[in-house]
């Protein structure tokens, strides 16, 4: 598997933070597919990008030490690839494995767990707010509860597959008639159109 090398390497034609970072996996389903949340400093940029984390918090993650972040990198691509799982099993109309809904469930459950109540003098008489204590872990909660919105909350008619053959990027349809086929035109739509054209003039 390869590492991302580009300054900003994600993908962000999701349309939904849940599933850009599915997306995160570049160039699925080949056989060296692009690691894009190879280290902690990666998980904490893209939960900051997909506007998961406000940026104070953000920049106080991005100050701790990489290698003590490794296994909540790891835990992500985990949950990641259960996600995955479970939104391939959507798009072939099957349905989703237990395990990892259970392995999704899990995750989310650590993530309400992960934040506590503080006073608030507006406009609610309390916020929600991450626990101290679980500092390192709060990319991989924001990630998780990203992942609860978007099954929970998400029209499942709305996440579409890109049409590409060679192509594993998943996206939210909020195109007008639901008839967006591709994750990015000017990249998949336009190749899959020179490739019509040319097995149309052999």
């Amino acid at each position: 598997m390869r590492q991302a090398e580009r300054a900003n390497p994600f993908e962000w034609s999701g349309g939904h933070p849940a599933l850009d970072l599915v997306n995160t996996l570049d160039e699925r389903p080949s056989p060296t597919p692009i690691e894009n949340l190879a280290t902690y400093h990666d998980l904490t940029r893209f939960a900051a990008l997909a506007g998961l984390l406000d940026r104070r918090t953000a920049a106080h993650l991005q100050r701790l030490d990489n290698r003590s972040g490794s296994h909540i990198v790891n835990r992500a691509r985990k949950l990641r690839e259960h996600l995955h799982d479970v939104l391939a099993a959507a798009n072939s109309g099957r349905p989703a494995r237990q395990g990892d809904l259970d392995a999704l469930s899990a995750a989310i459950q650590a993530a309400h767990a992960a934040r506590t109540l503080v006073s608030s003098p507006s406009p609610g008489l309390a916020n929600r707010r991450w626990s101290p204590a679980l500092t390192r872990g709060i990319p991989l909660h924001a990630c998780s509860l990203a992942i609860e919105c978007l099954l929970v909350d998400e029209d499942r008619k709305r996440i579409r597959k890109c049409s590409a053959s060679d192509c594993d990027v998943y996206y939210l349809d909020t195109s007008k008639g639901r008839r967006r086929q591709w994750c990015s035109m000017k990249g998949c739509g336009n190749r899959e159109k020179q490739r019509r054209w040319r097995s149309a003039t052999r």
